[in-house]
């Protein structure tokens, strides 16, 4: 895959049509927001934000706080290993947890969460149906 404007934070896919951030540690946090029209969520690459119906100001559905320091609110799938007594979030936060890859692809309708902490490999993919 070519890769086109990569920087520190990440890289666009050939087409332009999708950014792979391949470090949590952006800057500010790099947020995408997915909508069929009437329910919408905003996700951040670390896995944190909101969604509403409507309008994102008054008809919340999930609890949002802005802090664009900390970007901790939202809802979270957590994974466990059992066999070694671990447990991490299938996105980065709220866990934090040492990986050894990580990519959140930011598309046209979907954010992908892609991690690799010890020996399992995870993925979550976010969308909302039509």
């Amino acid at each position: 895959m070519n890769k086109k404007f990569e920087n520190p934070y990440g890289f666009f896919s050939e087409d332009g049509r999708e950014y792979t951030i391949t470090t949590p540690y952006t800057p500010r946090p790099w947020g995408n927001v997915i909508s069929n029209g009437d329910y919408s969520l905003l996700i951040s690459q670390n896995g944190s934000g909101y969604s509403w119906r409507g309008n994102a100001g008054q008809n919340r559905i999930t609890r949002s706080f802005q802090d664009l320091i900390k970007d901790n609110w939202g809802k979270y799938f957590y994974i466990r290993d059992l066999q070694r007594n671990v447990f991490w979030s299938a996105t980065y936060k709220p866990v934090m947890h040492p990986y050894q890859a990580f990519a959140v692809v930011h598309g046209i309708g979907y954010s992908k969460f892609i991690q690799q902490i010890e020996e399992i490999r995870s993925e979550l993919t976010l969308f909302v149906a039509a």
